[in-house]
């Protein structure tokens, strides 16, 4: 084995070791004192059963230190088992627009391609939870041959976005067949990340992959998915600085979450940081309604509120777009008066709000009902 092989063995088997580091199971928190005691555990359990659990050794420290920001999001609760009728298990239509398995094509010059449906983390709010985690639904390189004749097929096709999941916890010779497939498609000009490596398994981005992501020759642009600005330490911005070394465009997605950063300073803070660090802030998703997440969600006003008053105090390159996929597949929105309003409900009501939404695929106005929150 030459230097040059071993070096990259040592680095497969350090991001391999912190990904088996990951908290798992139930008692595992529970021996942390992680667990909320006044929780049945039967409710826990449904929880897991609906998305696995995993935290990261990258987020320990902060959720050991108290840091609820970090624990929200990651450590399950009863709260998930409670399921309003307005909550759907595809709630932004992904199934609607799939022609083929593991591909959804709702706007015509993009795809995405889900080549696994496992994480370095689960996130407790996951719109995907109805696949996510689940591993009977993973499709092979093989399997994924259709979705790849479809878009060679579909000369629009402009962009493939690998997504699921989480295509970056694929190992470099996993990873390699898509790529290589990707790059014999000549109309398609770019291929997008969309990834929490970065953050929840930092050492996963070796030097090796950011070379072999700066020497793709379709256009490469990594999409972090961060939600609080202490998920940026020390190892998740050194992660960041190799891509960036590398030449790789760098965006981030947040999600606006109840009790995580659902206050002005906290998206300032989470902002300023991506931004000081070379990230442009992409999108804020209100949340989606998926089964069993009302618990992360605010009022859509309120959300508005909140985002609006960061105007102002922030670069503009620093502020993404507070954003809705209109739920069952009609599109993702940026919030302003020209494309939502709310009818009634006023806010005061023991009701959740009532939304009209425009769906930028067809211009139409589409109501929203929103469980109460």
């Amino acid at each position: 084995m030459t230097s040059t092989s071993r070096e990259k063995s040592a680095q497969d088997a350090s991001w391999a070791r912190e990904l088996r580091a990951g908290l798992v199971t139930l008692d595992q928190l529970a021996e942390r004192g992680w667990l909320d005691p006044n929780t049945p555990r039967d409710a826990l359990r449904s929880a897991q059963s609906a998305l696995d659990v995993r935290v990261p050794q990258a987020f320990h420290a902060g959720i050991a230190d108290g840091d609820l920001s970090l624990a929200r999001q990651f450590i399950p609760s009863g709260e998930e088992v409670e399921i309003a009728v307005e909550e759907f298990s595809d709630p932004i239509g992904d199934e609607v627009f799939s022609p083929v398995q593991g591909l959804t094509h709702r706007y015509p010059d993009r795809v995405l391609v889900k080549i696994t449906y496992q994480c370095a983390v689960y996130c407790r709010f996951c719109f995907r939870r109805h696949k996510v985690s689940h591993s009977e639904e993973n499709l092979s390189y093989e399997a994924l041959q259709a979705a790849y004749e479809y878009v060679e097929q579909h000369e629009q096709i402009r962009e493939v976005i690998f997504t699921g999941g989480d295509p970056l916890v694929l190992t470099d010779a996993r990873l390699e067949p898509h790529l290589r497939r990707i790059e014999q498609i000549p109309h398609v000009e770019s291929i997008r990340f969309h990834t929490r490596v970065p953050v929840a398994l930092p050492e996963r981005i070796t030097p090796e992959l950011c070379t072999r992501l700066a020497n793709l020759q379709k256009m490469a642009w990594v999409v972090i998915h961060t939600n609080c600005a202490s998920e940026l330490n020390e190892n998740a911005l050194a992660a960041l600085a190799r891509l960036r070394s590398a030449g790789i465009p760098l965006a981030a997605q947040s999600v606006l979450l109840k009790g995580v950063n659902d206050s002005t300073a906290a998206l300032e803070q989470l902002f300023r940081a991506l931004y000081r660090n070379g990230i442009k802030p992409y999108y804020l998703h209100y949340p989606d309604l998926a089964k069993g997440t009302g618990h992360f969600r605010i009022r859509l006003s309120s959300a508005k509120e909140i985002f609006d008053a960061l105007k102002g105090n922030l670069p503009g390159l620093a502020i993404p777009q507070l954003t809705v996929d209109i739920p069952q597949g009609h599109g993702k929105i940026a919030v302003s008066d020209d494309t939502c309003r709310m009818l009634v409900p006023q806010q005061n009501s023991h009701l959740g709000e009532v939304w009209e939404m425009r769906s930028p695929l067809n211009g139409s106005w589409v109501q929203v009902q929103y469980p109460h929150s």
